[in-house]
């Protein structure tokens, strides 16, 4: 019954469409270009011999080089998209913000079709996917910003707690779609396949764009806009239910408004908690799950002793696919065990233990790139189980538990932006290193970061469940290793079951 009372069918419907639809194109856009690589090489291949003659061929180097820019090109698009948002935000809303930066993302869609073109030679095809590819990211980095906050805004604090985990189940099954969408052998769409592949890539920002529309403004936002309470009660009851409560509302947006003080007023506890939370998304983009998620395949051609750039072995094609597609499904069962455990053990403990987990697998897994694709693929699920049982969820929102309330959105939109650019670089230098040396590239890129960011995460994280707002500034300013507990912090903490910005009740008002 209680259950019932915190988590109306309509508030779980909204907050996991919302979920989806926001996370979409973030997980879709780096996993099809995995599966998909061979589908991305045929266009290059053709815009190539357009330009340099039928009888030139696209060098092992050159395709590399070009398909790290392909790939790599989404996410300064996404830092743009994360950087609008809270300016947009504050003048616009959260609601009408993320519908129209929907628009860059149906418009990239839209002109990465020109690459698909019989006629298309380098220089339209590198416009039209990377322009595309950039225009898509802007959105889903907005996207990503935007979810914390949407969700804060139409729900009550005690119910966040579960609904924040939708964010890394959402990532978890679009980048299964992802992988299975992009796949020649297992989701054949005939010549006509990357066309198909950018209308899939469409639909869920237009099914957003629908839910914005016809779902009320939030009732944080109308409080801000000052309407009279009736509007405000009716759409506090279309999105919780039976759990509506104006008082807890109205104490809930005074906590959370934006009081536009100046920055040399932000508190020192602030400033330390946006430390450790970006650590804690950095943090996220050294777990490798982009890079397995985003070269999975190409990893996977690698080990069985074939080069991706030159040609593709069909039975080899079929397998790496099948692998990536099973280490999807591995994610998306992890993730939703890992929403229940974070929730049940808390954010410290969990993140981690999943880093050094994550350190040591992909350790283990950088030994046999180029040699037995079974012993990668064991090490990848076992990395992937990681992160979706601690390393991944609370990576996202992590910050907005550890600032004072009113800055959450200015740091955790900041928080996000600096786990994208991190994703960006591990991405674009992947593959040549890999040239370099295979082992080498996992070792820079995911295990040796992993182990320095969960050191540092062990000295300096504090545990956020249970813990009130104010209690949380107070061990950031008091103790300088704020991860370690202290039998004074015990006494005075004891009995508060509540913290968090996605659940607390008492909040923090600067």
């Amino acid at each position: 019954g209680r259950w019932m009372v915190l988590y109306s069918a309509r508030l779980l419907i909204v907050a996991a469409l919302a979920s989806f639809c926001a996370n979409w194109q973030f997980a879709f856009q780096i996993t099809y270009v995995n599966t998909s690589a061979r589908t991305f090489h045929k266009l290059a291949t053709s815009a190539y011999q357009i330009s340099h003659g039928p009888s030139e061929s696209l060098s092992a180097d050159e395709w590399s080089s070009q398909w790290s820019t392909i790939v790599s090109s989404f996410y300064p698009g996404s830092i743009v998209g994360f950087l609008l948002m809270p300016f947009m935000v504050s003048r616009l809303g959260t609601k009408l913000s993320m519908g129209i930066l929907c628009i860059p993302s149906l418009l990239g869609c839209f002109l990465q079709i020109f690459a698909a073109l019989p006629s298309a030679g380098v220089v339209l095809l590198d416009i039209a996917l990377c322009g595309g590819r950039f225009l898509v990211g802007i959105q889903a980095g907005a996207a990503l910003c935007f979810l914390p906050l949407f969700l804060i805004e139409i729900s009550n604090p005690a119910s966040r707690s579960l609904l924040s985990t939708f964010q890394q189940v959402s990532q978890a099954v679009g980048t299964l779609l992802g992988l299975l969408f992009g796949s020649e052998t297992l989701f054949p769409l005939g010549s006509y396949r990357f066309l198909w592949l950018q209308l899939i890539a469409v639909i869920p920002s237009i099914i957003l764009i629908i839910l914005l529309s016809v779902t009320p403004p939030t009732p944080h936002y109308l409080l801000h806009e000052g309407v009279e309470v009736t509007r405000v009660l009716d759409s506090l009851k279309c999105y919780q239910g039976s759990s509506a409560d104006l008082q807890s509302l109205q104490n809930d947006y005074t906590s959370h408004a934006m009081k536009g003080a100046p920055r040399s007023k932000i508190p020192f506890s602030s400033w330390k908690g946006f430390a450790i939370g970006s650590v804690a998304a950095i943090s996220y983009a050294f777990t490798a799950d982009d890079l397995i998620d985003t070269f999975s395949s190409t990893i996977l051609h690698g080990a069985q002793g074939e080069d991706p750039s030159t040609g593709y072995i069909p039975e080899i094609d079929h397998s790496a696919d099948l692998m990536s597609l099973g280490l999807g499904v591995v994610l998306v069962l992890s993730s939703v065990t890992g929403s229940f455990l974070v929730d049940r053990f808390g954010r410290r403990p969990l993140i981690i233990l999943g880093l050094t987990c994550t350190a040591l697998f992909n350790f283990i897994a950088s030994f046999f790139l180029s040699s037995l694709p079974s012993v990668v693929l064991l090490f990848f699920a076992l990395t992937k189980i990681s992160i979706g049982l601690g390393a991944g969820a609370p990576a996202w929102f992590l910050t907005s538990e550890l600032v004072a309330l009113p800055y959450v959105p200015l740091f955790q939109s900041l928080s996000t932006g600096l786990l994208l650019c991190s994703s960006m670089v591990v991405t674009f230098f992947y593959l040549p290193l890999s040239l370099i040396s295979p082992p080498l590239s996992l070792l820079l890129l995911s295990s040796i970061p992993s182990l320095i960011l969960a050191v540092l995460l062990f000295l300096f994280l504090p545990e956020t469940k249970g813990k009130r707002a104010r209690d949380i500034e107070l061990t950031l300013a008091s103790k300088t290793f704020s991860g370690f507990k202290s039998k004074h912090y015990e006494i005075v903490l004891n009995g508060f079951t509540n913290y968090g910005s996605l659940r607390d009740t008492e909040y923090l008002i600067q």
